[in-house]
C-alpha cells in the first residue's frame, strides 16, 4: 500500500483534486476539510491511500499526525492566489520538520482553467523555478505541473507520475 499526502494552503482544491483522481468529478460547492479526508484507490501499482490535510494553521497538530509512513507528497496552491504560492516555504518546513523527506514531491499549480481571470497569476516558469530549488535544497525528487481539479487537466498524471516515482525509489 502506498501513501500519499495532499497538502497546502486553505482553498487551493486539494480535496477536488482528490475526487477529480477518483473518478467523483468537480463539485460547485466549497466545503473545508476538517482535520484530515483519506481515500483509497486501486491503481496499477496498487492501493494508495491519499490522505487529503486541512490546510488550515489551527490544524497543524493534527496534520503531524498523518505525516508518518509519507511515500509521496502533492504540495498544491491555486496560480490565481499567490500568497498560497508564497506559503509553499511554509509547508515545505512543516513536513522537513518531522520527516526527512527522501519520497518525491509534486508541485502542483492548480486551478489552470481560471489563469486568463486574474491580473497576476503564478507563472509556469514561477512553478516549475520553485520545485527545482526545493529539489537542490531537500536532495529529493521533486516534480512541478499545473493542474485544474475543475477540467480534470493533469489530475491524473500528476498522482500516477507521483506513484511511478514511488515505485521507482523503493
Amino acid at each position: 500500500m502506498f501513501k500519499i499526502i495532499l497538502i497546502g494552503d486553505i482553498r487551493v482544491g486539494k480535496t477536488s483534486l482528490r475526487h477529480q483522481y477518483m473518478g467523483q468529478g468537480f463539485r460547485g460547492t466549497y466545503s473545508a476539510t476538517l482535520g484530515v479526508d483519506y481515500s483509497v484507490k486501486e491503481t496499477k501499482y496498487g492501493k494508495t491511500l491519499i490522505y487529503d490535510l486541512a490546510g488550515d494553521p489551527a490544524s497543524k497538530i493534527l496534520r503531524q499526525q498523518y505525516y508518518n509512513g509519507t511515500q509521496g507528497c502533492l504540495m498544491v496552491y491555486s496560480i490565481v492566489n499567490r500568497k498560497s504560492f508564497d506559503h509553499l516555504d511554509y509547508w515545505k518546513e512543516e513536513i522537513t520538520s518531522i520527516l526527512d523527506p527522501t519520497f518525491p514531491i509534486f508541485i502542483l499549480g492548480n486551478k489552470d482553467d481560471l489563469r486568463d481571470s486574474v491580473d497576476d497569476p503564478v507563472s509556469e516558469e514561477e512553478g516549475y523555478l520553485y520545485s527545482k530549488k526545493i529539489q537542490e535544497e531537500l536532495n529529493t525528487s521533486v516534480s512541478y505541473l499545473t493542474t485544474s481539479a475543475l477540467t480534470g487537466y493533469n489530475v491524473e498524471v500528476a498522482f500516477n507520475k507521483l506513484l511511478t516515482e514511488i515505485t521507482t525509489i523503493m
